[in-house]
């Protein structure tokens, strides 16, 4: 990567107490699936747009335009439920947990922040679909014996959480995982209430 770049996304977070469900939820497919890349306690959120190695010229463009978005939205509520696998459960490459509340408004929010993002040059993407990783698959697995497991997460008890926030996230690349630094979060409704950390 080159120096006046920064590899970031645009991202809903949670609280840590979700990120604790999560992490147990996690707990208990990983006894039984077993070997692949499990995602930290901590880095669980839903990505709303990836952006990638962005130049350091375009960041205020990018903060200006999610000013914009968080402004013209309101909060909503979100609830977790729901496991998952890209492409599928034969051939899973990510496995996941997505909304079973929230997901007509997460992705509202989603394709207006690549509206806003197409008009300052970055790529539209046509699909989007809210969900929070859980693992990344690194070897072939067929999970659909599984799907009876999966059943017991169709509603992830105490997860219920307000959206009132996006994040502009820095994503670094470390051998032992990555490391998410959040750059600029926007009150969704409100001006922008957070610089730095």
């Amino acid at each position: 990567m080159k120096s006046n770049t920064i590899r970031c996304f645009v991202a809903i977070e949670i609280p840590n107490r979700i990120q604790e469900i999560l992490g147990e939820v996690q707990a208990q497919i990983r006894s039984k699936i077993g070997f692949a890349s499990w995602t930290k306690i901590g880095n669980y959120h839903i990505t709303l747009k990836f952006l990638g190695d962005v130049e350091d010229r375009n960041v205020d463009k990018i903060r200006s335009a999610l000013e914009k978005v968080a402004k013209g939205n309101e909060p909503f509520p979100i609830e977790i439920g729901g496991i998952g696998a890209f492409p599928n459960f034969v051939r899973p490459r990510v496995l996941w947990v997505g909304l079973n509340r929230g997901a007509l408004p997460t992705t509202s929010l989603a394709n207006t922040i690549n509206s806003e993002l197409h008009k300052i040059n970055f790529s539209k993407e046509d699909r989007f679909h809210p969900h929070f990783t859980l693992a990344r698959l690194k070897r072939p697995i067929n999970l659909k014996p599984f799907s009876r497991l999966f059943e017991n997460y169709k509603i992830v008890d105490g997860t219920l959480h307000t959206v009132d926030k996006i994040t502009l996230i820095r994503s670094e690349l470390h051998p032992d995982g990555a490391v998410y630094t959040p750059l600029n979060k926007y009150s969704i409704g409100q001006e922008i209430v957070h610089n730095g950390k």
